[in-house]
């Protein structure tokens, strides 16, 4: 393990947070087969990682990170004398509840080529999907702020949902479709 120098400073905590909070608690998680056991290992990672600070290197912070995660996660299946983590079979069987790296970089693009046909609607199709699809308010609430009736909130979302629809179809047409890989 990568000697530590002085203690990360709160920045450099939140920094890493964020990066690495998700892999670990995945990876915690495939460890000790129990979600909230595996959220008491990455925060108590993460609070060694405060207290002892960060490596010389700065890249060698994930696999500082990493490393006590581990060790962590098997102090507690030692603790509770059911080893999970034998091999790569054991760890593959375990699926994860999170969408893979492709899956997410898909939803984000396929998110934004939303918004992008979103924003030819008319100024007030806009204002009541966002208020009805971000917001979840129901049509009287979105009448009640856009000064209009609940029937008029539902021909404007019906309105805007049949153009989203026609214009995706046509827009995905100029797009090639590449068969997913099965693994």
């Amino acid at each position: 393990m990568p000697e530590a120098t002085a203690p990360a400073t709160s920045d450099e905590t939140r920094i890493l947070l964020r990066r690495f909070e998700r892999p670990l608690l995945q990876f915690a998680t495939r460890i000790t087969g129990d979600r909230e056991r595996a959220r008491d290992v990455v925060q108590e990672t993460l609070i060694k990682y405060q207290r002892n600070g960060a490596p010389s290197d700065p890249s060698a912070a994930a696999t500082w990170l990493f490393t006590v995660c581990r060790n962590a996660a098997l102090n507690v299946c030692r603790k509770d004398k059911r080893l999970l983590f034998l091999d790569e079979p054991v760890m593959e069987a375990q699926p994860s509840e999170d969408p893979s790296p492709g899956e997410m970089l898909e939803q984000k693009e396929a998110a934004g080529f939303l918004m992008r046909i979103i924003a030819t609607l008319p100024p007030r199709q806009q204002e009541v999907l966002q208020l009805k699809f971000q917001n979840d308010l129901s049509y009287e609430q979105i009448a009640e702020i856009t000064k209009t009736n609940a029937n008029n909130v539902g021909v404007l979302i019906h309105t805007a949902l049949k153009t989203l629809r026609r214009r995706y179809a046509e827009a995905s047409k100029h797009f090639i479709a590449f068969p997913r890989r099965t693994t």
